[in-house]
């Protein structure tokens, strides 16, 4: 009766340590699963945090592009105010300034013509006529 009861413990033992080997692999297969989640939610959270910081910046940055335009704007507007008045005032004394042009209005006010400054400076004769149209279309 004794080798009964011993070998009917021995086979509740093995039943045990068959139960025990079954359930920590049963464990050690979903431990991987859940740290895959766990992985899995915190990347979410990390995204979701990069996404509010990058919202964040993207507002910062459109606000500063809006400011910039408008200065932009203004200063365009201030030029184009410029060039509408340097156009308003006579380009021919804007050529005056270029002595280059300087000495073949001096020469046409002394009443030379086209081929005799062209002589005179060394130039074309094309290009002295093209330099006094210019002037004369800027007069009108």
């Amino acid at each position: 009766m004794q080798k009964y009861v011993i070998e009917i413990l021995l086979g509740l033992n093995l039943i045990g340590v068959i139960y025990l080997a079954i359930r920590v692999s049963f464990n050690n297969k979903f431990d991987p699963q859940q740290k895959l989640h766990q992985k899995i939610n915190d990347n979410q959270k990390q995204i979701t945090r990069e996404i509010t910081e990058l919202k964040i910046a993207l507002n910062h940055l459109h606000k500063t592009f809006q400011q910039e335009s408008e200065q932009w704007r203004s200063e365009r507007q201030a030029l184009e105010a410029s060039i509408k008045a340097a156009r308003k005032s006579n380009i021919g004394q804007n050529l005056l300034l270029n002595d280059r042009y300087k000495e073949i209005f001096d020469l046409q006010a002394q009443g030379f013509s086209v081929d005799q400054i062209a002589k005179k400076l060394e130039k074309g004769s094309g290009e002295v006529a093209f330099i006094l149209q210019l002037a004369a279309q800027a007069r009108t």
